[in-house]
């Protein structure tokens, strides 16, 4: 198979550009498009992301997303290597025309920041963003230190990815140790917290959000990774989901007023 430069190749064409060729059914919301994946079929008309300033994917079903290679090769089930000879075929010295408004540079107007603490637990000082475990999970360094977590060398969720949990009015309330190998029993660990209490991220949600909720806190974080707003993804806690669970979802999106939620 012939080299290709995955750099170069990229710097020749958007993500949106792909998407094209993909013959995908996207609408455009806020800097976003959105359409069903065509590979996973279920997820409904939002189970698609894409983040055109940022150049990235998120797909909620399959829960994977990355740059316009790793798009093709999701939505043609191949490898990357795969993927980018099947752009280059398609593209060989020219680029497919878009709209203008679809093209852009790396905006950081979407990405979180570190939360300043209120009256509550104190945040751990010694999680480790960059640990090659929290990485092999596929968040970067930049994402697990603006959501304040990371690897945790020791105490109660030792070996685990702990992540804090916040209350609405932006308290630290606790940590969720998220396993980082199949071996971990449970994926998710709390201490002396009721993971059924709170909604993941809640207090990040802004006003009108087009609002997506995940089963998983991880999700939530790679959803963040591949170009969604955190002020627009939330996250159930617990693996069964009550119906005190929805209830607090309900009163959440009247209190926001967000548009109807999709369940991830």
């Amino acid at each position: 198979m012939p080299y290709i430069d995955f750099a170069e190749l990229k710097s020749r064409i958007t993500i949106m550009q792909a998407a094209q060729i993909l013959g995908l059914k996207l609408k455009p919301s806020a800097n976003q498009h959105r359409g069903p994946c065509p590979v996973c079929n279920t997820g409904g008309d939002r189970a698609l992301v894409i983040t055109p300033e940022r150049g990235l994917f998120y797909c909620f079903p399959a829960k994977t997303g990355g740059d316009l290679i790793k798009l093709v090769a999701h939505i043609r089930a191949c490898s990357q290597n795969e993927a980018a000879q099947l752009i280059q075929s398609q593209i060989g010295g020219t680029v497919p025309t878009v709209p203008a408004r679809a093209r852009g540079t790396v905006s950081n107007s979407s990405s979180t920041s570190p939360q300043k603490e209120k009256a509550g637990l104190n945040p751990l000082p010694y999680l480790e963003p960059e640990h090659p475990a929290v990485q092999a999970l596929g968040i970067s360094p930049a994402t697990a230190e603006a959501f304040g977590s990371g690897y945790a060398g020791k105490g109660v969720l030792r070996g685990r990815y702990a992540v804090p949990v916040h209350g609405g009015d932006g308290v630290l309330l606790a940590y969720v140790g998220i396993a980082v190998s199949k071996e971990q029993s449970p994926r998710l660990l709390f201490h002396n917290f009721d993971p059924g209490s709170t909604i993941f991220n809640a207090h990040r949600l802004a006003e009108g959000s087009d609002l997506f909720v995940c089963r998983d806190p991880l999700q939530v974080l790679l959803a963040v990774e591949n170009g969604v707003p955190p002020e627009s993804v939330v996250a159930f806690l617990s693996d069964g989901i009550a119906a005190q669970q929805f209830e607090m979802l309900a009163a959440l999106m009247d209190e926001k007023k967000t548009e109807p939620a999709q369940l991830f």
